[in-house]
């Protein structure tokens, strides 16, 4: 209920082990730990677990209702230069962007939402450097809005991020970029390839490198899709990569692969225990962490854009979808920035996010994750629960292997820990009570505050 980590020795194991068999007398408990284990929620009254949950369930319901943060993933364009084989876009060959008259009606859409303080954007497609001058258009006007408009976040594949994008990227406030590479050139080429055939690792690559020796002043990440295809090629490629740019700001991470069921592709792909254990692998054998490390991090009250009121994905029509996964799909549009009321089927904006609300399913809350979790992914939930779909799995991978990643935090811990001791030789000794919580870090924890 808090997701806090303690570390104790054998005289205060041996007191949590008398709390859970009922043995009480088999260690002395004294009042300061007992006060921490109560607030920790380790030790709760009857009925206290399920006004816990409640509580939870609330700050959920909050985060989705908040209506100060208006929050828009905007595809200008949903055609794309690639014709990657797992891609779930429907609508690759459709080459229609955003006009005037759809860029206009966008702005009234946003200005309708009257009690909006802030704007968050991402640009997506597609390929959305394609319509790099719809991104540019509408970043001036963004600006121009009475809301605050601080950052944007760009998923590009890379192929035409040349130095004339790049030197207005800090102008357009794109402070993350994304970039996909799914290995080595031999084998990247052989799966991201241009939609008329032939290779772009070597664009990408350059493009990339450009990217890093500018004056960029946001974060960068690449990110490789792993399935069983290319799964023993990802060391080697991050391995090249963190050589070729060490001292720059990169990171290289995994994306799981992830298809519908019907897709030809899905029989390549791994399954969640799959991409977890492969995971795990990359720590034991190489001590890579995975995005977000192994820790459990406390979903309590946090949302994605598919649960959130104020959460839109724009399409190059000026179409609304809820979820990332949808651009494409008819039978998933919400509405239309060119309606006076928007939403024209609130059904289905509904349910992803009271269908989707993991407090209301009783497999969940019967389930030692939750409310860790968060209830997992929005949109699969959505179609395993509400569309009654086969083969989207939900559910965090931690709730196979708990065990496994606590363990290889407590192991980076530790680490981490070891080592600032050898170099902070004047650090000051305090009294051991044979018990300490290790996660969340102090640090973490007055961030968070």
């Amino acid at each position: 209920m808090s997701n806090t980590l303690f570390e104790v020795d054998e005289v205060h194991y041996q007191i949590l082990e008398g709390f859970l068999t009922g043995k009480t007398d088999t260690a002395p408990c004294n009042e300061t730990f007992l006060n921490i284990l109560h607030e920790k929620n380790v030790l709760v009254k009857p009925g206290e677990e399920k006004n816990l949950l409640q509580n939870c369930q609330y700050m959920r319901q909050a985060a989705c209702f908040d209506n100060t943060h208006l929050a828009l993933t905007i595809c200008p364009t949903l055609s794309c230069n690639f014709r990657c084989p797992y891609c779930f876009e429907q609508s690759q060959n459709d080459r229609s962007t955003m006009n005037g008259d759809t860029t206009d009606r966008l702005i009234t859409f946003i200005q309708s939402h009257h009690d909006a303080q802030h704007l968050d954007v991402t640009w997506y497609g597609g390929e959305p450097l394609l319509a790099f001058d719809i991104i540019c258009e509408l970043t001036e006007r963004f600006k121009d809005l009475d809301l605050h408009y601080e950052k944007a976040g760009l998923v590009t594949n890379g192929y035409l991020l040349d130095e004339n994008k790049i030197s207005r990227l800090n102008e357009l406030m794109i402070k993350s970029i994304q970039i996909t590479l799914d290995g080595p050139r031999e084998i990247h080429d052989t799966r991201r390839v241009l939609a008329g055939g032939g290779p772009t690792y070597d664009r990408i690559l350059a493009n990339i490198t450009a990217l890093l020796d500018s004056d960029y002043q946001g974060s960068f990440k690449i990110r490789v899709n792993i399935d069983r295809e290319n799964m023993d090629h990802y060391i080697p490629l991050r391995n090249s990569l963190m050589e070729e740019f060490r001292g720059k700001k990169i990171t290289v991470q995994t994306g799981h692969v992830q298809t519908e069921i019907t897709s030809p592709y899905y029989n390549r792909t791994l399954n969640t225990d799959e991409f977890d254990n492969f995971n795990l692998g990359l720590f034991r054998q190489e001590g890579i962490l995975p995005p977000g490390g192994f820790y459990p991090e406390s979903y309590l009250g946090s949302v994605c854009l598919a649960n959130r009121h104020m959460g839109f994905v724009v399409g190059p029509k000026g179409e609304l979808y809820k979820c990332w996964e949808d651009p494409g799909k008819p039978e998933m549009v919400i509405g239309s920035v060119y309606n006076d009321e928007p939403v024209t089927n609130p059904v289905l904006r509904a349910q992803y996010t009271v269908g989707t609300d993991p407090f209301c399913d009783p497999e969940c809350t019967d389930c030692e994750m939750l409310p860790i979790c968060g209830g997992g992914c929005a949109n699969k939930r959505l179609r395993a629960k509400e569309f009654g779909e086969e083969g989207p799995e939900y559910c965090t991978a931690c709730k196979n292997h708990l065990n496994e990643h606590l363990e290889a935090y407590i192991r980076t811990f530790t680490t981490k820990e070891l080592c600032k001791d050898l170099f902070d030789t004047k650090k000051e000794k305090k009294p051991d009570p044979g018990y300490r919580i290790i996660s969340p870090q102090p640090e973490k924890r007055s961030k968070d505050v």
